[in-house]
């Protein structure tokens, strides 16, 4: 009976000793950090817009450059990183834009171990990125309207130039007559095609955003990243 208590114990404890080592070795690894603050950019895997996606999507980006801290490589480039799409505002009627809110939260080690990162985005992918994260293109139905009226305008330019062209291919001097009646008449076009859009304006839709596959961007970390060595 002493016998088997002994083994007993003597099995315990060797449990206990290797459980010790390992908690020992694992505590003695040291991670390299990525200090809070740095720059990452990265290439979108994919395409986005918000005419197709949906709040809860996941997408995924790659790590462009090599990052080294201390002259050590800690991250190769093409690291996959994924995301999620946290947030999307529909574009609406009166010209109002689309909204896109992205966050990047884990990497994907070249060991394949995930590990969870606090970023934020910092690129603004052409559009505009506003104080709270959201990718958008700041538009509304004013904005619309002077877009649309500026284009309109460029039509009387074009139609004397049609027409000081055109007359000039009939004979010597057509251009005197053929001029003042394209011009009235890109006039005319100027007007009508400002007075549609003004009305039509009313009623389409803003901006989508549309993030193509390739594009590169920036996101900032939030918090230190560490690396397993």
């Amino acid at each position: 009976m002493k016998f088997l208590q002994i083994l007993i114990l003597s099995v315990c404890l060797l449990f206990s000793l290797k459980a010790n080592a390992a908690h020992q070795l694992y505590a003695d690894i040291d991670g390299i950090n990525i200090p809070y603050g740095t720059k990452l950019e990265l290439s979108m895997a994919e395409n986005l817009t918000t005419k197709e996606i949906v709040q809860g999507d996941m997408f995924q980006a790659y790590l462009t450059k090599d990052i080294y801290v201390n002259n050590k490589l800690v991250l190769p480039s093409r690291t996959i990183f994924r995301g999620r799409v946290t947030e999307i505002k529909y574009s609406k009627s009166l010209s109002r834009p689309a909204s896109l809110y992205l966050n990047l939260d884990h990497l994907v080690t070249k060991t394949g171990v995930q590990l969870p990162i606090n970023s934020g985005i910092a690129s603004h992918f052409e559009y505009v990125l506003k104080p709270d994260g959201a990718l958008t293109t700041n538009g509304n139905y004013f904005k619309a309207v002077a877009r649309d009226t500026k284009k309109a305008a460029q039509i009387v330019p074009r139609t004397i130039k049609w027409g000081a062209t055109a007359g000039d291919e009939l004979f010597k001097g057509a251009k005197i007559l053929f001029v003042p009646v394209t011009a009235i008449g890109g006039v005319v076009a100027c007007g009508c095609s400002t007075i549609y859009n003004t009305v039509a304006n009313l009623f389409r839709h803003g901006d989508e955003i549309v993030i193509k596959k390739g594009t590169n961007f920036d996101i900032i970390l939030l918090s230190t990243l560490e690396i397993p060595s």
